[in-house]
């Protein structure tokens, strides 16, 4: 039995682990503390040590793949499953690294901060951030965790923010481990493979490339795996960018940046301005939102678009019409263009 307790405690992976742990620290402090009978706390620890290998025995019957891939998003997750054969088993990370705090990400602590700030900030249902994202970030974690030793690992990245970072990201959850991590960089990869046709626009993010096309990328561009220079270089990277404060980065020059939340600001009002050029009255938030992230060369995703949009109509350059609880809900024009009698918010087509 204790030999099976010991090869089941190391099979865990460190997030539950820690979740193990504590229940039972907090049994101890039951014990000390209660009225509870000594009986009953033992029938609990008794519970944790069946569950603890109970989870080793569901990780044995896992299925082991060839390959494992890593990518940010749960949506290039998706294109990467259908592309792939069954051979090769995708993780897809459920956030974007270009905005929200990394500080200290690696850690619970950091995560809980990340949350918060997603909570004040962004629109996303509270109760999506309270329940599936908190679940969602724990799997993913545990999943990269579990890649078994002697395996190739793939980080599919791009020239973006997002993908940049969850490089680093990922290379530092990985640090330990001593399995090959081969990095495809989709947008040059896609660049070099299916070269653009006149006005073509270039691929921004892993998850504009289609399901066939990413196979085709895997077969001709794995290339070879990061030396232990290189991985130590991305770790580095992460340790540097954890500690950082900022809540928006930018791709530029081959390097990731920490830049002002406002950076897109001026951006946002230009894009406003061109779409009243046709509508002098109000617009509908999401239609300004779908001009600003369709045109920039940087995706920072439609939620933090809205958040930039919502702060504009707080520092008064936005006059609105309804409530901003989703895109959808409400309307916004620029102060300095003069209202006409009756201005309705005009349609998202």
């Amino acid at each position: 039995m204790l030999d099976e307790l010991r090869e089941a405690i190391e099979k865990l992976p460190e997030h539950g682990a820690k979740s193990y742990l504590f229940h039972i620290l907090l049994r101890v402090h039951l014990l000390k503390n209660s009225a509870d009978s000594q009986e009953e706390i033992m029938e609990l620890l008794n519970d944790i040590q069946k569950k603890i290998i109970l989870y080793s025995q569901e990780r044995k019957l896992e299925r082991e793949y060839e390959t494992y891939h890593i990518v940010c998003g749960e949506s290039p997750a998706g294109s990467l499953k259908v592309g792939l054969s069954k051979e090769n088993k995708v993780i897809g990370f459920p956030d974007f690294f270009s905005n929200g705090p990394l500080w200290r990400l690696h850690e619970e602590e950091g995560r809980r901060h990340r949350l918060d700030w997603l909570k004040d900030h962004i629109n996303i249902p509270e109760d999506y951030l309270e329940k599936e994202y908190e679940r969602k970030i724990v799997s993913v974690l545990e999943e990269i965790g579990a890649i078994p030793a002697g395996k190739p690992i793939v980080i599919w990245t791009a020239d973006n923010a997002d993908e940049q970072t969850g490089l680093r990201f990922f290379l530092h959850l990985l640090r330990n481990k001593d399995n090959n991590v081969h990095v495809i960089n989709t947008a040059q990869s896609y660049k070099e493979l299916f070269p653009a046709k006149k006005n073509q626009v270039l691929l921004r993010h892993s998850g504009e490339a289609a399901p066939e096309k990413l196979k085709i990328i895997l077969d001709k561009n794995m290339g070879s795996p990061l030396s232990g220079e290189e991985r130590s270089r991305f770790v580095s990277d992460w340790q540097a960018l954890s500690m950082t404060k900022e809540v928006l980065r930018i791709w530029e020059e081959n390097e990731i940046y920490s830049v002002p939340e406002s950076y897109f600001d001026e951006y946002i009002i230009e894009s406003a301005k061109k779409l009243h050029n046709s509508n002098k009255g109000f617009i509908k938030s999401a239609r300004l939102i779908g001009e600003v992230i369709g045109h920039l060369d940087e995706p920072i995703g439609d939620g933090f678009a809205e958040y930039r949009v919502r702060s504009l109509i707080y520092n008064g350059i936005f006059a609105i019409k309804g409530i901003p609880k989703s895109m959808r809900f409400y309307s916004i024009k620029l102060k300095e263009l003069k209202a006409k009698s009756g201005d309705r918010p005009s349609s998202v087509d």
